[in-house]
C-alpha cells in the first residue's frame, strides 16, 4: 500500500504543478492580450488625424477624421478635456462637444468661439498632426428677434429661408427630433441641392440689447432653448434683476448673427402662474402651470421653497423636462423633509404662485 502512494504522489504532484503552470500562462496570456487590445485602442486614438476643415461660418467648423471620435470623445460631460482635445491658435477654442452629422462616418460639427476673416487658424487633434484653415466671418441669417417674458426674448430663424439648427442634421438627436432631422452632404447640401447655413450650439453665446436711449444690457443664451417645441427661437436672457421697460424700443444686436428685424418695442407681460405643484420624491418635484405656454419658458427659472419654520430651499429647472404645462424642479443640494410643506415662491417674478404649496412625501 505505501509503495502505491510513493507512486502516485510523484504522478498526483506532476498534475497539479502542470496545471497551474496552465492556468499561470493562460493568465499571464489573457492579461497580454488585454494589455496588447488596450495598447492598440490607445494607438488608435492617438492615430486619429484631421483630414479636412470646413468652416461653415464664424462660429461653425466641419471637422473630418480619419475615423470616428470615440465615444468618450464627445460626451458632454468630458467637454473639459475635449476642449484641450482640440488645439487652436490665435486663441480660437471649441465651446461644446463635436457632433457626428447624419449618415457621414467621421464628420463633425464643431461650435466654436468667434474666428476672423483673414486669419490662418491651425488645429491639432490631441497628439496628430495640425492643420490650417482660413478663418470665415460670415454671420447666421436670424429672421426677427421677439420679446417672450419681461426679462426674455428670443431670434428666430427659418428652415424654409436655408438656416437649420444643427440638431436637425446630427445623429445624436435624429431619433428625437423625428421628422425634423434630415441628411445633408459635405456641403450642406439636402437631396434636393438646397444648401442651409449651420447654427452650431449657442452654448456661452451672447448678444446685445440696446434700448432707443442709447442703454445697452447683454443677454445669455438660456441652456437648452436653441431648438426646442419643433422651433429654431432660442431665448437669451437679462442679468437677474433686470427686466425690460414696456413701451421702449430695443435693437438686438450679435457679433454672430445678421437678424433681418431686430428691433421690437417691449410690452409688460404678465408672468407665468402657477396652478400646482406635485412631489416626485425627496429632490424632485413638477409644476403646472394653469396653461401650457407654448414654449420652452421653464428654461433657467428658480424657484424657493419655505419652509414651515422659515428656513428656505432651492429648487431649478430640470433642462429639457417640460411636457405642456408642466416641467420638472429639483431641489439644489438637500432634500425635501418628509411630510414637510414648503410654500412656493418664483425666483425673479417670472411667474407667480399665489397660495401655491408643495407637501413633500
Amino acid at each position: 500500500m505505501i509503495n502505491k502512494w510513493r507512486i502516485i504522489t510523484p504522478i498526483l504532484l506532476i498534475a497539479l504543478l502542470t496545471l497551474s503552470g496552465c492556468n499561470f500562462f493562460n493568465k499571464q496570456t489573457e492579461t497580454q492580450q488585454g494589455q496588447t487590445q488596450q495598447n492598440m485602442k490607445n494607438d488608435s486614438e492617438q492615430a486619429v488625424q484631421i483630414t479636412e476643415i470646413k468652416p461653415l461660418n464664424i462660429m461653425t467648423l466641419q471637422v473630418t477624421f480619419s475615423e470616428p471620435l470615440s465615444e468618450e470623445g464627445v460626451k458632454v460631460e468630458n467637454l473639459d478635456t475635449i476642449k484641450r482635445n482640440f488645439s487652436f491658435n490665435h486663441d480660437l477654442a471649441i465651446v461644446n462637444v463635436p457632433r457626428l452629422k447624419i449618415g457621414a462616418k467621421s464628420t463633425y460639427i464643431v461650435p466654436v468661439t468667434m474666428q476672423k476673416a483673414g486669419t490662418t487658424y491651425t488645429l491639432r487633434y490631441k497628439d496628430g498632426e495640425t492643420k490650417a484653415f482660413d478663418g470665415s466671418d460670415e454671420k447666421i441669417n436670424i429672421s426677427q428677434a421677439k420679446q417672450v417674458a419681461n426679462d426674455t426674448f428670443e431670434l428666430e430663424s427659418l428652415k424654409e429661408q436655408g438656416v437649420t439648427d444643427y440638431a436637425n442634421i446630427i445623429e445624436a438627436y435624429k431619433e428625437a427630433r423625428g421628422d425634423l432631422s434630415f441628411q445633408v452632404n459635405d456641403n450642406n447640401e439636402d437631396d434636393k441641392g438646397k444648401h442651409y447655413q449651420v447654427i452650431s450650439s449657442l452654448r456661452d453665446r451672447v448678444v446685445t440689447l440696446t434700448a432707443e436711449n442709447g442703454d445697452k444690457l447683454q443677454a445669455d443664451y438660456v441652456l437648452f432653448t436653441q431648438a426646442a417645441d419643433g422651433r429654431q427661437a432660442p431665448k437669451f436672457r437679462l442679468p437677474e434683476g433686470k427686466a425690460m421697460k414696456a413701451g421702449t424700443k430695443y435693437t438686438v444686436t450679435a457679433d454672430w448673427a445678421t437678424i433681418k428685424n431686430p428691433t421690437f418695442t417691449a410690452t409688460d407681460m404678465a408672468p407665468l402662474t402657477i396652478k400646482s405643484v406635485e412631489p416626485i420624491d425627496a429632490t424632485s418635484f413638477q409644476v403646472t402651470l394653469d396653461k401650457d405656454p407654448g414654449m420652452e419658458l421653464f428654461a433657467g427659472r428658480s424657484v424657493a421653497l419655505q419652509a414651515e419654520d422659515g428656513s428656505t430651499l432651492q429648487a431649478q429647472y430640470r433642462y429639457s423636462s417640460r411636457n405642456g404645462a408642466v416641467g420638472i424642479f429639483d431641489v439644489i443640494d438637500e432634500t425635501l423633509k418628509s411630510g414637510g410643506t414648503y410654500k412656493v415662491q418664483p425666483i425673479n417674478n417670472w411667474a407667480t404662485a399665489n397660495n401655491v404649496s408643495l407637501t413633500a412625501k
